[in-house]
C-alpha cells in the first residue's frame, strides 16, 4: 500500500508513466484494464482513471472505447547523454566483492522487445534472467535485474550467480569484457522495488542501466539495477581543464 503524502493518483500516474517510458507497455497492446491496475497497486478504480486521465492529457495514452487504454507510438523516453563509466564500472565491481546478495529469481524466457534490442538477439532467442538484491550488513540497498543470452546462461548455474557478482562469474567461463555503455536516470519504486529494498512505492531511486560487451563487441549483459538513494550514492573527482579559451570538467582519472 502507498503510504507517504503525495496523492495516491498521482504516484500511480508516475509508475505508468515509467512503465510506458521503459516499454514494458507497447503502442498496439492494450495495457491491464482499471480493475487490474487497481488490484495491482492496492487502490481503487477511481484513483487508476484519474491516473490514466493525467496520461491521457501529457499525450502518453489513447483510450478507445470498448478496446481499452493503449500507449501512443513514440511517448517513450528520449535517447539519454552518455558518460565515461570506467571508474564506476570498478567501483561497481569493488562494492560487490564487499557485499552479499540475495537471489530472488533465476530462469530462462523471451525477453521484452527492449531487451533483445540491447542484446542485439535475434527474434525469437532466449535470455536467462536474473533478480538480484544487493545488500551491506544485511541492509539491502539496490535491485539487480540482468538479462544475458542464452547460449552464455546456460554455462553457469544458480549457485554460482549466488555466490559471485556477474562479471566474475564472466571471467570465470574465460569471456573477456570488452568494453561498456552505461546510463544513470531518476526513477521511481515499483511493488517489486518497494518490497525488496524496504521502501515506499513511488520512492525515489537511482537507475543504472549498463549493456556489457566482449572483446568481439557482442553483447552478452543487460543489467538494470535501481539503488536506494539513501543507502547508495555515487561520487566523481572533476578537474577544470581550459582549451581554446572554453573551460571544461573533466573526470580526473588521477584520484
Amino acid at each position: 500500500m502507498i503510504d507517504n503524502p503525495t496523492p495516491r493518483y498521482y504516484k500511480i500516474y508516475r509508475l505508468l508513466k515509467q512503465a510506458i517510458e521503459n516499454r514494458e507497455y507497447v503502442h498496439d497492446e492494450a495495457m491491464p484494464g482499471e480493475n487490474a491496475l487497481a488490484e495491482k497497486y492496492g487502490v481503487s478504480r477511481l484513483t487508476i482513471r484519474r491516473s490514466l486521465e493525467l496520461l491521457q492529457r501529457e499525450g502518453l495514452v489513447e483510450r478507445r472505447q470498448g478496446s481499452g487504454t493503449f500507449p501512443v507510438a513514440g511517448s517513450v523516453r528520449l535517447q539519454p547523454l552518455s558518460a565515461d563509466i570506467n571508474k564506476l564500472v570498478a567501483h561497481l565491481n569493488t562494492m560487490g566483492a564487499n557485499t552479499h546478495v540475495r537471489l530472488l529469481e533465476f530462469g530462462y524466457e523471451q525477453p521484452r522487445q527492449d531487451v533483445q534490442n540491447q542484446l542485439a538477439l535475434p527474434a525469437g532467442s532466449r535470455v536467462q534472467k536474473a533478480i538480484r538484491v544487493r545488500c551491506y550488513e544485511d541492509v539491502p540497498f539496490s535491485y539487480l535485474l540482468t538479462y544475458v543470452p542464452e547460449d552464455i546462461g546456460r554455462r553457469y548455474t544458480r549457485d554460482a550467480l549466488e555466490r559471485q557478482p556477474l562479471q566474475a562469474v564472466f571471467k570465470s567461463l574465460g569471456l573477456r569484457l570488452g568494453s561498456a555503455e552505461q546510463s544513470f536516470s531518476a526513477t521511481v519504486a515499483d511493488a517489486h522495488h518497494a518490497e525488496a529494498l524496504g521502501v515506499a512505492i513511488a520512492s525515489p531511486l537511482l537507475c543504472i542501466k549498463r549493456v556489457t560487451r566482449d572483446t568481439r563487441n557482442r553483447p552478452i549483459e543487460y543489467l538494470v539495477a535501481v539503488y536506494n538513494p539513501d543507502r547508495f550514492e555515487y561520487r566523481m573527482a572533476l578537474s577544470n581543464r581550459r582549451s581554446k579559451g572554453v573551460d571544461t570538467w573533466v573526470m580526473d582519472e588521477s584520484r
